[in-house]
């Protein structure tokens, strides 16, 4: 699969989170998306190695929430 696929999908996963982050912490996008770009998860979403680009949003804000447990 192309890169430009898979980067296209985990732009439209983190487009996602960062809406689902919102709602449910109850802060704005902008601090949802602050907190999600400062990660690890973002990172790992962005290897393409790791796969997370193909799970979908549900699967990458459990993995982003502990992920932040550990940190």
């Amino acid at each position: 699969m192309s890169s430009d696929i898979m980067n296209s999908c985990a732009d439209m996963i983190l487009a996602n989170v960062i809406e689902d982050l919102a709602e449910e912490d109850k802060i704005t996008k902008a601090e949802a998306r602050d907190r999600l770009l400062e990660s690890k998860a973002y990172n790992c979403l962005y290897d393409f190695d790791s796969g997370l680009w193909k799970e979908g949003p549900d699967y990458f804000i459990d993995f982003f929430r502990s992920i932040e447990l550990v940190d």
